[in-house]
């Protein structure tokens, strides 16, 4: 196959509450549509991939504005694109992944977003092969005509390890929502801290998602704040008990906000010295990157990390930037790493098959994959991202693209129809805006399963701006 061009466009988008993580606060953010048109066997295919452009995510540096690090989400996603067409004839996925690992990012930006990139460019020739075969991304993917005997060599501190990615069919039909508490979102509907603005008819609070949707996990946002953390889980924890009962199990999202594990297990000890939060920590499944990015992979910051580990799971996410990064974390004492598409689907799926064999290897010790997200949205990039989690086996993932926007109402209204068509079982109408539909805190993903990359509609390019292009 060859990339005969490429074109890249994007939507605005706003949210309908402000997403806080970290020291960012998202309340717009457009997003991107790359289309590859390649030639696979005399055949003309495109092959599409989608996704939020969220600021202080993929690059952190506070010298860069908005402006600034939007143009830069958009400049590696071309030069992955442009790889990949200046290339020629690309034999495989595997291959594809090679020259795009051997593609140089932006100059003096993280390796995190250079992979952003190369995972654009790497979702479109997935969906390309799944369209030209017509067949489901966890079919083509279980019958080896993805990567075949593909194998790449990590290394991390002298430890190397030869790998190949997660190619088994472990999907089901449903998979748990982890609803995203964010650091200002609004717990309670006694506490009247939504705009009235808000009326899409779409749960707001916590509470509402505990109560409407049948929320059973929560992904927990702190943010080093001491007292303030406390207060906040504590809150939390009062919503579930009412709501809930204790059914709920957790994920602790540090946000890089510590800058050692010590620095994060005095504040463990706070939490559990605390009798109302020992249910809370008790249902802890896992704390997903307490550490800044800049010391997280540090022999001197995660000392005591292994011993931490064996008491509660620690993961890593925005460390997970290049392929040796999950085997490196590993090798330090993390227990494992989250799946995201947007850091790469091949870096994902060996990722997966990397913490299966070394669970297979060292009972004694527990390794985890994770499921989250990106403010992803539907259709495109929050069906490949489901695609990928439900055929590595993950039973809940991380959704918040549906809290903190309202539906699918930044696409086109043309668009509704066919949605509703096409994968009824995963969106309903709300306000005549097709919106993720949340049964029993879970997603049914039979349509996902069945259909290429996770979706089977018209992404419709020609509603999006146009703003790079190549050939």
């Amino acid at each position: 196959m060859r990339v005969l061009s490429w074109r890249l466009g994007i939507r605005p988008s706003n949210t309908r509450i402000p997403f806080k993580y970290g020291k960012a606060s998202l309340t717009e953010c457009p997003q991107a549509l790359l289309e590859l048109v390649l030639e696979i066997q005399g055949n003309v295919i495109r092959g599409y991939a989608a996704d939020c452009l969220p600021p202080l995510w993929f690059d952190k540096s506070e010298d860069r504005g908005f402006g600034e690090q939007i143009e830069d989400m958009l400049d590696v996603i071309t030069i992955a694109a442009s790889a990949l067409s200046d290339f020629g004839v690309i034999e495989s996925v595997g291959e594809a992944v090679r020259v795009l690992w051997s593609t140089p990012g932006l100059s003096g930006r993280p390796q995190l977003l250079t992979s952003f990139g190369h995972s654009m460019a790497e979702r479109c020739l997935i969906d390309a092969l799944c369209r030209k075969s017509n067949c489901s991304f966890r079919k083509i993917l279980s019958t080896g005509a993805l990567y075949g005997d593909f194998v790449t060599e990590l290394n991390a501190r002298g430890h190397k390890r030869n790998i190949s990615p997660w190619q088994h069919d472990h999907s089901s039909e449903r998979i748990a929502v982890r609803h995203t508490v964010g650091l200002g979102d609004p717990l309670s509907n006694s506490e009247q801290q939504l705009d009235d603005g808000i009326s899409d008819g779409l749960p707001a609070t916590l509470e509402d998602h505990l109560r409407h949707n049948g929320i059973r996990y929560l992904k927990v946002k702190i943010g080093n704040r001491g007292l303030e953390d406390i207060q906040r889980l504590m809150a939390i924890w009062r919503v579930c008990e009412l709501t809930a009962g204790w059914k709920i199990s957790f994920t602790l999202d540090g946000n890089e906000q510590y800058s050692s594990i010590e620095e994060f297990e005095e504040f463990w000890s706070q939490l559990r010295s605390i009798p109302e939060l020992r249910m809370f920590t008790d249902n802890v499944i896992a704390v997903e990157q307490p550490l800044n990015r800049m010391v997280a992979l540090d022999e001197t910051a995660t000392s005591g990390l292994r011993e931490f580990s064996s008491v509660v799971p620690v993961i890593i996410d925005e460390s997970d930037a290049a392929k040796d990064d999950c085997w490196q974390a590993l090798c330090l004492g993390y227990s494992g790493t989250s799946s995201k598409a947007c850091k790469g689907v091949t870096k994902a799926l060996i990722n997966r098959q990397l913490i299966a064999e070394c669970q297979n290897e060292q009972e004694e010790r527990q390794f985890l994959v994770t499921g989250e997200d990106l403010c992803c949205v539907g259709v495109v990039a929050l069906q490949t991202d489901l695609a990928l989690v439900s055929v590595m086996g993950l039973t809940h993932v991380e959704r918040n693209g549906h809290h903190y926007h309202s539906g699918l109402n930044y696409l086109s209204r043309g668009c509704y129809e066919e949605i509703i068509q096409q994968h009824g079982d995963l969106y309903q109408l709300v306000n005549g805006v097709p919106a993720l539909k949340i049964e029993q805190g879970s997603l049914c993903v039979r349509t996902v399963n069945e259909n290429g990359f996770g979706f089977s509609v018209d992404p419709r390019f020609d509603t999006y701006e146009l703003i790079r292009y190549g050939e």
